[in-house]
């Protein structure tokens, strides 16, 4: 029989496929590029190109409509939303929509729609996050969004996490946020395309129970804890344990299940605070998720009870799956375990663990009772692929930090020579990024610095919306050192600016490579302001996203490089 799997660059696609192979069923393996590890699997027999669904929409569906009328297949599963929703769109094609394993239209429309989805928690008594769903930035009026702030941080989430506006679509990721001006301005990005959740942060660490259900009754269930999540914040897991399925969790996904008559695979994602004992429903994964191949590994092989339902009407049988195993995605624990190294400090929204216990676990492999995503002795290629493909960005990660120190170097040096002949400047261009924070500070600095009576000043920036201003939060620390930004609004740098400065002041590398796209030739006019300092390097870091204490931090490195900086012209 055979089977045509989507979203071939997904770590469920290659579980799927490694799954239904080694049952003999023939794969097919489609995306939008081939470089994922599941396309070395042996059990793919012909690897297939589509169009992007994210980016063209349409295109896929055509393209797909054609696709499955020229070949001959059994089953069509996608394994992410990127595909799952244009065929749920195609539920009137008469060939497509009878091989499409996806849930019955109603359960899958609530179950996509986060709201939706909590309306009907809260109907059926499971528990959920206490929520304001925002449709403008009106409804940010709300008191509860200050008290929940005041509390400690707010979770914005999209309603849909991936968004179509006509045939291309934008990918909405979680946020955790402290500060008002921030929460304004992630929503006022997301809003205008779909309603937004806001609710209060919430302790504890993701549950993830796991479901086939057959006309809306469970047939087989399966738990998971994540253990490692990336981003630290919360979100997926590189490492996961199976647990015993916590009874009212399951009870809670049976409830659900029933009410949505749901039919298919679905992950049920709860939020459990082990201190208190207390959960939250999150989210429902219509489909197959990323930490697929720990289930398959304690003998709850999802894909293959998937195929049986859909082909044959069969119920699965044999044992309860293991709870004493764990698994791993190898390149993503990678990361992990590095961005756990940069955070040592931890803090308060950061789900860490023991750096040295981690290390300790990788151990685990030799146990028997661990596996790696992907690892298989008859399969053994796409686990040898991601760990070559891992090896080579380390390395190649290396090489970019020894290519950027030596950068950084050679810009100290020609900064401080530079300082040198800045008494002839009387035109000076300030850069930064978005031209709201670094460059509109420091212009502001100096147009009132009376040394610099007679030098012109401007300032720029890099975004590509004009007319923004400084972030209100920003704006309060300056206002705090004497330095009004009340009037101030980005501009883009243009060629024009580039030639009428004297000497161009750049914060950092990213500055630096922007400009020399625009203008190699003015490189010669660049100054960096943090190489005035002492000791930190070249570079000024980006204030935007930080609390105040840090940006009082940043401000006073500027302060002190400016103050160099207006001696130099001064002296000419």
């Amino acid at each position: 029989m055979n089977i045509f799997i989507l979203d071939g660059d997904s770590n469920a696609s290659r579980a799927v496929v490694q799954s239904l192979g080694r049952k003999g069923y023939t794969c097919w393996l489609g995306a939008t590029s081939t470089r994922h590890p599941a396309f070395a699997s042996r059990y793919v027999a012909e690897k297939i190109l589509y169009p992007d669904p994210m980016a063209d929409k349409a295109a896929f569906k055509a393209w797909i409509a054609g696709f499955v009328r020229t070949h001959q297949f059994d089953l069509v599963i996608p394994t992410t939303e990127r595909t799952l929703v244009p065929l749920h769109e195609m539920r009137a094609d008469p060939v497509l929509a009878p091989i499409a394993a996806i849930p019955p239209p109603r359960a899958l429309e609530r179950s996509l729609d986060k709201e939706a989805l909590r309306a009907l928690a809260t109907e059926l008594g499971v528990p959920t996050p206490p929520s304001l769903l925002a449709r403008s930035m009106k409804d940010l009026d709300d008191p509860r969004v200050d008290a929940w702030l005041e509390g400690g941080a707010i979770v914005v989430k999209s309603t849909k996490s991936k968004v179509w506006a006509g045939s291309s679509a934008k990918d909405f990721t979680t946020e955790i946020i402290t500060r008002r001006d921030a929460l304004l301005a992630r929503v006022r990005e997301q809003v205008a395309m779909t309603p937004v959740q806001i609710q209060p942060w919430l302790p504890g660490r993701g549950v993830g129970v796991e479901l086939l259900v057959r006309r809306g009754e469970i047939v087989l269930s399966f738990a998971h804890e994540r253990l490692h999540e990336l981003p630290l914040t919360g979100g997926g897991s590189s490492y996961r344990r199976a647990i015993e399925t916590p009874a009212a969790m399951l009870e809670d996904a049976a409830r659900l299940a029933r009410a949505l008559d749901y039919h298919g695979v679905a992950m049920v994602e709860y939020r459990f605070d082990p201190e208190t004992g207390r959960y939250w429903l999150m989210e429902v994964n219509a489909r197959f998720w990323g930490s697929l191949p720990l289930a398959i590994f304690a003998g709850a092989d999802f894909p293959a009870a998937l195929v049986a339902m859909h082909l044959f009407d069969k119920r699965p049988d044999g044992p309860p799956p293991r709870t004493d195993v764990t698994a791993r995605l190898f390149a993503r624990d990678l990361q992990w375990t590095k961005a756990i190294v940069k955070n040592r400090e931890g803090g308060p929204y950061l789900l860490t663990r023991p750096l040295g216990e981690s290390l300790l676990e990788w151990s685990r492999i030799f146990t028997g009772r661990e596996t790696w995503d992907g690892a298989s002795l008859a399969d053994p290629a796409p686990l040898v692929q991601e760990v070559y493909e891992a090896a080579r960005e380390e390395f190649s990660a290396m090489g970019r930090k020894l290519r950027r120190a030596a950068l950084l170097q050679a810009a100290q040096r020609a900064s401080r020579q530079r300082m040198r002949e800045l008494g002839n400047a009387r035109r000076l261009l300030l850069l930064c990024h978005g031209n709201i924070c670094r460059s509109a500070y420091a212009e502001a600095r100096l147009r009132t610095d009376p040394r610099l009576a007679g030098v012109e000043v401007r300032s720029a920036g890099f975004h590509r919306a004009p007319g923004r201003k400084s972030p209100d939060h920003f704006r309060q620390v300056a206002a705090a050192r004497g330095v009004e930004l009340e009037t101030h609004r980005s501009r883009i740098v243009d060629p024009e600016d580039v030639r009428w400065a004297d000497a161009i002041v750049v914060m950092d590398q990213r500055n630096y490579d922007l400009l020399r796209e625009l203008s190699p030739e003015a490189l010669g006019k660049v100054v960096w302001l943090g190489s005035l300092g002492e000791g930190r390097g070249p570079e000024i870091a980006d204030p935007y996203s930080e609390a105040p204490e840090k940006i009082a931090v940043i401000l006073d490195q500027m302060d002190r490089c400016l103050e160099r900086f207006a001696d130099s012209v001064q002296a000419g």
